[in-house]
């Protein structure tokens, strides 16, 4: 009975929701859109737009965009701009509630000595040419999705929706892989500013903490232009996010989530503080301030040694709890105000939390490749629990030819892990599991980046743009408390990886961002141009980590070691007579770090024909690297200072066959360089992994060269056909390998030169001709490629072969998928499909017979079902992800053969992460 009179509140409230926006809607609407050159898609600044028969009007600003506010009705637009024909578009339905979006194409006369002549056209023939053009005109090889083919996906942060761009993959749910390759050789903007790195110990951006709903397009740029970061072979992702919203809206989301692993399933829980939700550490997991120097530490005696080490709060047991359903919530606002003459105002702000909770069963194994038998056995059984927290704000000022734009984002996000392992030593199964071992870990991060930028229009092509950032990233891992047993007794008078521990660490940069570019045309009234451009960005960093093991004093009865961990760490057995702590930090595991990029560029865009475009120049980057090793004993460490200087041309020839058709060719010369992590010397375990990871600062920056051939055709509007071919040779890549014969440790080394060798196949149909107006809105969609990468073995090959696949390239990569939407877009169906190839995880080592461990294929299935309500303002969606639910699995291969062979290769690693359903209701006011 309670739960029929709560579906009945909420249909209520849903109702009145609906009647309130009715009664709210007005009889004026807004015309918004972007003016821009037919041939080089740039903006046209200061075109006069007018609707005729009224006194309205309006001038393009400095991005070719214009607002018309007009009573509702049906109306033809006049857009004028000397050097170009006047352009007359009829049919332009106005509406009250939503804006109707106008993207217009001007052409210069044939001959410039012509009287004015006026082209005419309707609403949606121009839609059409406008949508050509922003495809056709991009300067490199790219790949886009825009914000309506991301609303209608089931992603609900950025790091899902890019699985959906042609010749993309994501790891780890958010780590992106462009062509295979992996994040080292991938790089982000975000507004055309540089994105840090989120994690310490690799190049990489996690785009899960970006909501999908405020991203207005995603680009990435496959091959480089002098105006681009330079450091990049795969990808470049552009994401660009809303400051001019069309309209006034707020929008309320909220949803709801079930795993079919996990929901409502028992779990075994770590400590949670009390802010875990809120994605706060409530202070119960940090160091106790009794904690100073390593010497001061290690040399306490008596009640001091007892006092601090009783100071640390026993946190060690775990509870029996039923998992929860994942929550979302979002509310985001946004306005344009149009101020006196040509000024307006706009803002987007935005506040987003997400909590998720989820079981995990895996299972680890260690082989003796010599005698074919196990040489350890894990069992892992997890509870992860996640909470995000982001704040967005957005703010824009245009003038004129002026812009200015403020933009904000704000992220948190909060991991608690706890795993517990049972670990087996058996040559053979059944496995009788001696070693019982736990670890419970929160990871506590964050990212703030402060954008300030401007744009200014002279005229005559003329654009002036500059650009001032400040970023922060921070990461803590506070009390990381492993526990290892064997034969029932904890073991302890270990360092960190093999005994019983606490350790704290943070890692903290503070970047800075600087860049200005100036764009002029070479001759008078030509479209030749030449953009010239500077860049700056200084990066410091803090590394702190103290692994504090656990020892026994004769006092304490071995007996005693029998106990559970939360009745071990009891604070009568902690002190001087009992369990005491030792600080196990080397001299290189505190480290301060900087770099320094310097860059400057020249890029002409010449108009060789009509037809011939040459995009053309050099980018030279100067990076300095430095990391010196903050010691507290006074013992010798090792400093690594670095200097890198790099010209970097490139070109990118585009050969318009047809109106729709292009023919592309680019070469570029491009780099990837070492994180500071990987070249710190000191080592963190991996408890996951049982592995100690160690850095390396003999490391060197990689060089690649990049060769692209592309044949596009765009026969209508939203369709693409595009095939593409492209080689790529890297000289000095990184990789991370087995650092140990005994063990799973690992390091990072420049292997030996690589080639890259693949094409790509991007199709879009609309359904139009097969459904006809139940089609208009409808489409299917693929992308797949397919890529031969090969680098030479260090070694002789007698394990692993001669040559292998470089390092995390999948040989393949394959998106399908159907949109489908009734002829009102009021109703939608959207299935997608996703699947990449197997690909090296770890390079094995011939000269202790280490095989390379591969990470197999899955396959990946979404579905979604949407349906709007109230007049198109309320919106539910019902998602189902991941419907095949196949395992992660990493595995060894027994035979000569990379794909995986069930019942004869050794499974590495495996886990599933289950189903996951989910409903939200959305709703905006306008």
């Amino acid at each position: 009975m309670k739960r029929k009179t709560a579906l009945a509140q909420l249909w209520l409230f849903v109702c009145l929701l609906g009647f309130v926006h009715s009664t709210l809607a007005a009889d004026t609407g807004k015309i918004t859109g972007k003016v821009t050159d037919k041939k080089t898609g740039e903006a046209l600044i200061g075109v006069t737009v007018v609707v005729q028969g009224t006194s309205t009007g309006a001038v393009t600003d400095v991005e070719g965009r214009y607002t018309l506010v007009t009573n509702v009705g049906s109306y033809t637009l006049d857009f004028k701009y000397m050097g170009y024909q006047t352009k007359s578009i009829s049919d332009v339905a106005v509406n009250a509630g939503s804006p109707t979006s106008l993207d217009v194409i001007m052409d210069e006369p044939k001959s410039k000595d012509l009287k004015e002549v006026v082209i005419k056209g309707t609403y949606k023939q121009e839609t059409i040419n406008a949508l050509y053009v922003a495809q056709k005109n991009n300067i490199a090889v790219s790949s886009g999705i825009s914000a309506d083919q991301i609303r209608r996906s089931p992603d609900k942060n950025t790091g899902e929706v890019l699985k959906r761009v042609s010749g993309t993959s994501i790891q780890d749910n958010k780590y992106v892989i462009v062509r295979g390759l992996t994040d080292r050789y991938n790089n982000a903007t975000m507004n055309n500013v540089l994105l840090p790195s989120t994690e310490p110990d690799r190049k990489t951006f996690s785009f899960d903490i970006i909501p999908a709903g405020l991203i207005d397009n995603i680009v990435i740029n496959k091959t480089a232009s002098p105006d681009k970061p330079g450091d990049f072979a795969g990808g470049l992702v552009q994401v660009s996010t809303r400051d001019f919203p069309a309209e006034k809206f707020i929008s309320v989301s909220a949803g709801v989530s079930v795993n079919s692993m996990s929901t409502f399933k028992d779990s075994k829980s770590g400590f949670r503080g009390k802010y875990d939700y809120w994605t706060f550490d409530d202070g119960s997991r940090k160091l106790p301030a009794g904690v100073t120097t390593q010497t001061a530490f290690n040399n306490l005696t008596g009640k001091a040694q007892d006092d601090v080490n009783r100071s640390f709060k026993n946190t060690w047991g775990t509870s029996n709890k039923k998992v929860a359903p994942g929550t979302n919530l979002q509310i985001t606002l946004g306005d344009t105000k149009m101020l006196r003459g040509d000024q307006k105002f706009g803002y987007v702000l935005s506040l987003t939390s997400n909590h998720t909770e989820r079981n995990e069963f895996a299972e680890r194994n260690d082989y003796d490749i010599d005698n074919h038998v196990f040489k350890r056995h894990n069992i892992d059984t997890t509870n992860r629990y996640n909470s995000t927290l982001g704040a967005v704000a957005n703010f824009a000022y245009s003038v004129k030819n002026t812009k200015i734009s403020f933009k904000n984002i704000y992220n948190r996000i909060l991991d608690n892990q706890t795993t517990l392992r049972s670990l087996a030593t058996d040559p053979q199964p059944p496995f009788h599991y001696i070693t019982q071992s736990s670890l419970s870990a929160m990871v506590e991060r964050y990212l703030l980046s402060s954008t300030l930028q401007g744009e200014h229009g002279f005229g005559s092509n003329k654009k002036l743009e500059w650009m001032l950032n400040y970023s922060n990233t921070n990461r803590q891992d506070p009390d990381i408390r492993i526990s290892n047993y064997t034969d029932s007794h904890a073991i302890v008078d270990q360092p960190v990886n093999g005994g019983t521990s606490r350790s704290f660490s943070k890692v903290n940069d503070n970047i800075y961002n600087g860049g200005a570019s100036f764009l002029f045309p070479i001759l008078k009234n030509t479209r030749q141009t030449l953009k010239l451009g500077v860049f700056e960005q200084y990066r410091s960093r803090t590394s702190n980590y103290r692994p504090l093991s656990y020892h026994r004093s004769f006092n304490f009865s071995y007996d005693s070691l029998a106990l559970p961990p939360q009745l071990l760490f009891a604070t009568g057995h902690l002190g001087s007579n009992g369990l005491y702590l030792r600080d196990d930090s080397s001299p290189e595991n505190n480290y301060e770090a900087n770099s320094n990029l310097s860059a400057g560029y020249f890029m002409f865009d010449n108009f060789i024909t009509s037809k011939l475009r040459v995009i053309w120049g050099l980018r030279f980057e100067s990076y300095r690297q430095k990391l010196q090793p903050v010691s507290t004993t006074g013992a010798t460490v090792i400093t690594t200072d670095t200097t890198y200087n790099s010209f970097l041309p490139s070109a990118n020839v585009v050969y318009a066959l047809t109106e729709k058709t292009n023919l592309r060719l680019s070469y570029s010369n491009t780099v990837a360089r070492p994180e500071f992590r990987e070249i710190a010397s000191f080592s963190f375990y991996d408890f996951i992994n049982s592995a100690a990871i160690f850095g390396n600062p003999k490391l060197k920056q990689t060089r690649i060269n990049n060769v692209d051939l592309r044949y596009e055709i765009y026969p209508h509007a939203g369709e693409t056909f595009a095939v593409s071919a492209f080689y790529k040779r890297f000289k000095d890549p990184i990789s991370e390998i087995w650092y140990s014969i005994d063990n799973n440790d690992k390091t990072y080394v420049n292997l030996d030169d690589a080639t890259v060798l693949g094409a790509e196949l991007e199709v879009r149909k609309n359904l139009e001709f097969l459904l006809q107006k139940w089609g208009t809105n409808s489409f299917v969609f693929l992308n797949a490629a397919y890529i031969h990468s090969s680098i030479k073995n260090p070694e002789n090959g007698a394990i692993n072969g001669k040559t292998r696949p470089l390092p995390g390239q999948s040989p393949y990569l394959f998106n399908a998928g159907l949109q489908f939407n009734d002829p009102g877009n009021t109703m939608g169906l959207t299935i997608l499909y996703n699947r990449i190839g197997q690909r090296i995880n770890t390079v094995g080592d011939d000269s202790s017979n280490k095989l390379d461990v591969y990470e197999n294929s899955r396959n990946l299935l979404d579905l979604q079902l949407s349906k709007r309500l109230f007049k198109n303002a309320a919106e539910i969606k019902f998602n189902i992800s991941d419907i095949f639910n196949n395992p992660y699995l990493l595995y060894q291969n027994k035979d000569s053969k990379k794909a995986y062979k069930e019942g004869t290769d050794y499974i590495f690693y495996s886990y599933k992460l289950g189903t996951n359903y989910s409903l939200s209701f959305t709703y905006t006011f306008h």
